[in-house]
């Protein structure tokens, strides 16, 4: 009898620990998912603004309507929603923010000095999982370039032309990164 009581014991704890891991794994695709979905808002953003930056006063039109951007593809689509980009069986979705750098001398205004802004993107992913990334992003130089078609992989300019202006010097001193 005590063998028995021992070995169904044994065959719980068993049970309770590949059932942890299990959860654990879960959890962690789930924030997974959630990290993808913000990083996807950002590119979706980053290609918005591309496409509607003026060469003089900057993202000040953009700005002008708040932070939460309607015209980014796919932005607060929840899933189910055709305009969301994700598979429905992903359970994911993004907000985007696009705010003001600080310390934009038209900060206190909503005017774009300096063609800086400040992009927040929120993935969510399955049973809560959340994730958020901010870029703060300038147009090169201050000014106004062609918009870069594709992104740069190894070896290959972003547009396959021999040309990387599209690239400028990345700035990684302010990163922070952390997993809840």
């Amino acid at each position: 009898m005590i063998v028995l009581t021992a070995l169904g014991t044994l065959g719980m704890l068993t049970v309770l620990s590949v059932r942890g891991g299990v959860q654990t794994s879960a959890n962690d695709r789930f924030h997974t998912i959630a990290l993808y979905a913000a990083e996807s808002g950002g590119a979706a953003a980053m290609e918005y603004l591309r496409s509607v930056i003026d060469p003089h006063a900057g993202w000040t039109n953009v700005l002008a309507t708040g932070p939460v951007i309607a015209d980014i593809p796919g932005n607060e689509k929840l899933p189910g929603d055709a305009d969301n980009p994700f598979a429905d069986d992903l359970r994911a979705h993004y907000r985007v923010e696009v705010y003001n750098n600080q310390s934009d001398s038209g900060y206190a205004t909503g005017t774009d000095t300096d063609k800086r802004v400040v992009i927040r993107a929120t993935g969510y992913g399955p049973d809560g999982a959340m994730a958020m990334i901010e870029w703060d992003v300038q147009a090169a130089g201050g000014l106004v370039r062609r918009p870069c078609p594709v992104y740069a992989q190894k070896g290959v300019s972003e547009d396959n032309s021999g040309r990387n202006d599209c690239l400028g010097t990345i700035d990684t001193s302010q990163t922070a990164t952390f997993t809840p």
